[in-house]
């Protein structure tokens, strides 16, 4: 157990610890009745009581965990909790039945008729307010913690998106990308006016697609690779014939919608570590489909794993993070090599994809 599923399991302890012990001081200490042997005899059984009500709370915790009653965002099931309390309620009353016939003798059914109902309404009224209050206390802990978990969600989220935006700025603004780009440009002024046209087309895309999708969570994978095409474009001029890019999209899989530039993520990391280290010509190629019941996105690039590369982690693990809080855990980024090749591979649960 890590230290952060560790910390609510110690509050959870610590405040039932709490609560039944202050309730069993208070019933300890209001146990005097003159002979002190009926005192500890009565002090015994609340004791008894008292432990029986924090193992039943207990049980009752673990049962709303697996049936998450508590942890669903829709109506909550009130017949279900109601009756639970319920149980609760008899199986306490009827243990503290039990201690005062052991430890007082069965005085409580000495009385008369009405007096026995009263008293076993007063009881079994008792207990389920204690009982309903304490699965009050134990939803409204689980909704405040799940609120703190959503807020960090929510600005670990903020993080990657700006680190991720960062990171394209940095392969699309520094002055190294402008200078081989704009000498580029330069040179098809000269030689291709229409090259040079569609040059400046491009990057004006690129930097169009990311001042549009700065404050967007999610973006089509058809708007997305327009983007990345528009990046190997100014690449290209950069690297002529070394860049050999192709694209295989399955019908109907361009609208699958994942978080902006985690694809460009993967398509900057295939130049860096197999365009940029290969003498000759580097293919890279871009494929989706869908595969039992999800959206595969895969950028392969010929070359040998980085596994040594900081930058190659960082960028992975921002893609992993971005995919995870923005599609779900069933989403997922993985790294491959084989026969020569690395495979960058993105999988989306196809019904949080679409």
């Amino acid at each position: 157990m890590n230290a952060r599923s560790a910390s609510p399991e110690r509050d959870y302890w610590f405040c039932q610890l709490t609560g039944w012990g202050v309730l069993g001081l208070f019933s300890i200490l209001s146990s005097s009745l003159g002979d002190w042997q009926s005192t500890v005899r009565m002090s015994a059984a609340k004791l008894i009581c008292i432990v029986a009500g924090l193992g039943l709370s207990h049980l009752w915790r673990r049962h709303l965990q697996r049936q998450g009653w508590l942890e669903r965002r829709q109506r909550l099931p009130l017949a279900s909790l109601m009756a639970g309390v319920a149980v609760l309620t008899l199986v306490q009353t009827a243990l503290l039945l039990c201690t005062d016939l052991v430890f007082n003798h069965g005085a409580i059914f000495q009385d008369s008729r009405a007096d026995i109902a009263f008293n076993l309404f007063i009881l079994l009224l008792l207990w389920f307010v204690l009982f309903s209050i304490w699965t009050l206390c134990y939803a409204v802990a689980l909704a405040r913690r799940r609120a703190s978990r959503f807020e960090l969600e929510k600005l670990q989220l903020g993080v990657s998106v700006k680190d991720a935006e960062l990171r394209a700025l940095q392969a699309q603004i520094n002055p190294h990308f402008f200078f081989n780009c704009l000498n580029s440009i330069r040179a098809l002024a000269y030689q291709d006016a229409d090259a040079c046209a569609r040059a400046i087309n491009a990057l004006a895309s690129m930097m169009r697609h990311n001042l549009q999708t700065h404050h967007t969570a999610l973006v089509p994978l058809a708007e997305e690779l327009q983007a990345v095409q528009a990046y190997l474009a100014m690449e290209q001029l950069r690297f002529d014939e070394r860049l050999v890019f192709s694209v295989q999209i399955e019908d109907g899989v361009g609208s699958t919608r994942l978080p902006p530039l985690v694809l460009q993520t993967l398509v900057e990391n295939a130049i860096r570590y197999g365009v940029e280290r290969s003498s000759g010509p580097c293919q890279i190629t871009l494929q989706a489909q869908r595969r039992a019941g999800t959206v595969e996105i895969c950028v392969a690039n010929q070359g040998q794993l980085a596994e040594h590369s900081p930058s190659t982690r960082l960028g992975l693990a921002n893609a992993r993070q971005r995919l995870a809080l923005q599609c779900g855990p069933g989403a997922s980024c993985t790294l491959t090599a084989a026969d020569g090749w690395v495979y960058a591979t993105i999988v989306l649960p196809e019904q949080a994809a679409c």
